[in-house]
């Protein structure tokens, strides 16, 4: 990430404030990013750790590790902050001192266009992403990110949420997410990689159910009696199904890889009605489709019926 890790950097010095320590985390690069993380260290609240390439969920848990502060955010480097947004947070915490947890909005960011994405102070509306949220450290106690499998941020931060007892949300898109890195695990059509999010969601779910084995009652009011249907429907088959496919080139290998992860979801996933009624018709019915086991019509329905459209009303396929 060397063409990115200075801007990320210069966004973190670009606010009045300085009640805050930056640990740069340098997970085993191979260009010139150490050299470059180095060239900060004369600032005395950047502090660099160089480790071993490990993954994204072992650099963060060392940057917890190392943090002093009462309350951590995290960065990707290849991502940066608005002007000023480490000044908005700080103002946040000395508003809400109590809060659990603080969240706010960010830009999608790729080669044309910045789109800014609300996120809500709650579980449904939060995003699963680590990076939009500022997180009191009594709230990560002893938990750490899983360093075994990608989608790490639906394993840990979504239980982080459900524990949260006060969510304070920030007015303001802090934070720029570059979603057009081809080295990007989402940007990635390595179909492997995609069977990993029902692993972070088993684990995601295991752990909410376990913060809250002792009130199950609590969990409920929370986050609805159906929230486990929800949430894989809405956070599991929504971007495996739907979205992921058009990654893939041909209507051959979108049905095959279909099959295959419909068949790991667990019983009554989808929610059809929940589809229709926060999605489309279009994809609850593709959905009974893929309950049927017709993964043709499905696909018809999901990627096909579209680029359909856009070629016969003169866009782009």
């Amino acid at each position: 990430i060397e063409g990115y890790i200075a801007a990320c950097l210069d966004s973190l010095l670009a606010n009045q404030r300085e009640d805050f320590e930056v640990i740069v985390v340098n997970d085993g690069s191979t260009d010139a990013t150490a050299r470059i993380i180095d060239g900060y260290d004369h600032d005395p609240r950047f502090h660099s750790v160089h480790q071993n390439n490990a993954g994204l969920g072992a650099a963060r848990n060392s940057g917890i590790e190392q943090a002093r502060g009462r309350f951590i955010l995290f960065v990707d480097g290849d991502d940066w902050l608005s002007d000023g947004a480490l000044d908005t947070c700080l103002d946040a915490i000395d508003a809400a001192p109590d809060a659990d947890l603080f969240v706010f909005d960010y830009f999608d960011v790729d080669d044309k266009h910045k789109v800014r994405q609300f996120c809500g102070p709650g579980f449904w509306t939060c995003r699963n992403a680590a990076w939009n949220k500022v997180y009191a450290r009594s709230l990560i106690g002893d938990r750490r990110f899983d360093t075994d499998i990608f989608y790490e941020d639906m394993a840990r931060v979504r239980p982080w949420v459900a524990r949260a007892e006060q969510i304070e949300r920030i007015d303001g898109a802090l934070y720029n997410y570059r979603n057009c890195r081809s080295g990007s695990i989402m940007n990635s059509s390595d179909t492997h990689r995609f069977f990993e999010l029902l692993t972070a969601a088993s684990r995601c779910v295991d752990r909410i159910e376990a913060d809250f084995a002792h009130e199950p009652s609590l969990l409920g009011q929370r986050l609805g009696a159906d929230w486990k249907s929800r949430f894989y429907t809405t956070d599991v088959f929504v971007p495996a199904l739907v979205g992921w496919p058009r990654k893939l080139p041909s209507a051959r290998e979108r049905r095959a890889f279909a099959s295959e992860f419909f068949s790991r979801l667990p019983a009554n996933v989808p929610d059809k009605r929940l589809l229709a009624r926060d999605f489309s018709y279009k994809i609850a019915i593709a959905a009974a489709c893929y309950e049927r086991g017709a993964f043709a019509s499905g696909d018809w329905l999901l990627h096909r019926l579209g680029r359909l459209k856009r070629r016969f009303s003169g866009g782009v396929g």
